[in-house]
């Protein structure tokens, strides 16, 4: 017997507010059971159910649902998985890297990756966005779906260093990181740990590498980072350009801002002048992000519940999930859309400090703000391309807009 209690209760009550419309339309006569006038919670699933009427949908549900978990389970099991399997999952996790099952779109940036690294022989491309854009998520694609970018010759052995991580914070590190990973897929070791520091070492093992019949591609995330040991990387950049020339591996780096404008922030001169193919990546097509948010939901998605999440999210990966996990949770478009922008605000304040001088005129200038002197055809072009204006040049949300009109 499950006992009713006010945990147990809010745990039914939020599991019904979601399911229980689903299980009235496929004819469960509910009323014979005992569980009373329904039609306060079919009228609208955001009500809240009272004691008694979640306390009988509870005694109906344990009682269609118990006995077949007693007889697969046993009595001492059934009670926890069957509050267990009460509880739904909101299907939409946002601000962490997706794994391959559950990437969409980035069709042409996948295209632009197999054209460079996937070519008849391999070149360097320069993966922008900005935060939450998706940039490591589609480097866990390239890294986990290599058959999908290489053909079976090239023996593609890729190697992915997060540099935010400490052990990548220096040049010795990295190259560390680039040992034990080529030793881990060919089972030789390229250089031994101690001859890390040692360039003839290492350029022979790489050329081993190269000789074995790999191609090696070397992934970079988070390619800011290294100006935060700018002393540690002097020298860094004309050597690995000079391994690139000499085509021991291919580059395939993500970051914030192109490559040159990494370096020129740092007041340096890119090492890597005419090496990158640069892809900016920004909104998935409309297509991806709906598919998405169906997807996310498993039922029927109104075409007002889409058009109100692409009005917050514009197609911004992080954006659209966040807007979706809060519909999912709340089920009320006025409620869901004030969880948002509390939630948002936070990286809409990111968003804004990350911004160019000329990029956040053209934001100001778009969002409405009087006195703004229209921005040129080049900002809103790249602007255009990190998702933060659409296709019609406005800004890709409603509420990031409201944002930059009440921000000081």
């Amino acid at each position: 017997e499950i006992k009713e209690t006010p945990e147990v209760r809010d745990l039914f009550q939020t599991r019904l507010l979601v399911e229980i419309n689903t299980t009235l339309q496929e004819n469960l006569a509910l009323t014979q059971e005992g569980v009373g006038n329904t039609s306060s919670i079919t009228s609208s699933t955001s009500q809240s159910l009272t004691a008694e009427d979640s306390a009988q949908i509870l005694q109906y549900i344990a009682k269609q649902e118990v006995p077949q978990l007693v007889e697969d389970l046993g009595e001492e099991e059934a009670e926890t998985e069957f509050l267990q399997t009460a509880i739904p999952t909101n299907p939409f996790d946002y601000g962490s890297p997706v794994n391959p099952e559950r990437f969409y779109g980035r069709k042409g940036a996948i295209a632009d990756i197999i054209s460079r690294v996937g070519a008849i022989s391999a070149q360097c491309i320069n993966i922008v966005g900005q935060r939450r854009n998706g940039k490591t998520s589609l480097l866990r694609y390239i890294q986990e779906r290599p058959e999908e970018i290489f053909p079976p010759q090239q023996r593609p052995l890729l190697i992915s260093l997060d540099l935010q991580k400490n052990k990548f914070h220096t040049p010795t590190g990295i190259l560390e990181g680039i040992r034990r990973e080529i030793f881990k897929h060919t089972g030789r070791e390229p250089w031994l740990r101690t001859e890390n520091e040692d360039p003839f070492a290492v350029e022979d093992g790489l050329e081993a590498v190269v000789e074995q019949g790999y191609r090696l591609i070397i992934i970079l995330d988070e390619f800011e980072r290294i100006g935060y040991r700018l002393d540690e990387f002097q020298d860094w950049g004309e050597d690995w350009r000079a391994k690139v020339s000499a085509s021991l591996f291919a580059l395939v780096i993500a970051s914030k801002r192109p490559v040159s404008e990494v370096y020129q922030q740092l007041n340096l001169t890119s090492p890597f002048s005419n090496v990158f193919s640069t892809t900016v990546i920004g909104a998935l097509e409309e297509e991806a992000w709906r598919q998405l948010v169906i997807d996310g939901f498993q039922r029927e998605v109104s075409e007002t519940q889409l058009a109100w999440i692409g009005d917050l999210a514009g197609g911004l990966p992080y954006y659209t999930k966040l807007a979706a996990a809060m519909l999912w949770q709340h089920d009320n478009l006025e409620v869901a859309k004030r969880e948002f922008i509390f939630q948002a605000t936070p990286r809409f304040r990111e968003l804004w400090q990350d911004l160019q001088p000329l990029e956040k005129q053209a934001v100001r200038y778009r969002a409405g703000v009087k006195g703004i002197a229209a921005p040129n055809w080049a900002v809103r072009d790249i602007l255009q391309r990190q998702g933060l204006f659409g296709q019609d040049m406005m800004l890709f949300s409603s509420a990031f807009a409201e944002f930059i009109r009440e921000a000081k």
